[in-house]
């Protein structure tokens, strides 16, 4: 029974948070340092659109953590890529920090 359940909890949710663009360099930084891992770039990115209403992006950002904990739960090793925004992005602004909380680890990309 131990040994079932914790087979269950090899899945990770990773974010890695960046000053700079995500570029393919960057993304291949990543997998080579996470082999196997399911590997996501930019996935905060469509929330910040203004053409989407706040509330709805939020309802999305939701929807988004839920798939991810489910994917970690069934032993997927996620990692997110996702850059810190400059801009003032108004109540968007907690999105990045919300999906961190959500994460198993979070690392800090050094600016080039």
């Amino acid at each position: 029974m131990i040994a079932a359940v914790t087979a269950m909890q090899t899945g990770q949710l990773t974010v890695y948070v960046a000053d700079d663009v995500i570029d393919d360099a960057v993304i291949a930084s990543v997998k080579g340092s996470a082999p196997g891992a399911i590997v996501l770039a930019d996935l905060l990115e469509p929330l910040y659109e203004t053409s989407i209403p706040t509330r709805e992006a939020a309802h999305m950002l939701g929807r988004v953590k839920t798939e991810l904990e489910s994917m970690v739960e069934r032993g997927a090793r996620v990692v997110v890529l996702c850059r810190r925004r400059p801009a003032d992005l108004g109540t968007r602004a907690h999105f990045l920090a919300s999906l961190c909380a959500s994460a198993d680890r979070v690392h800090f990309l050094k600016s080039t």
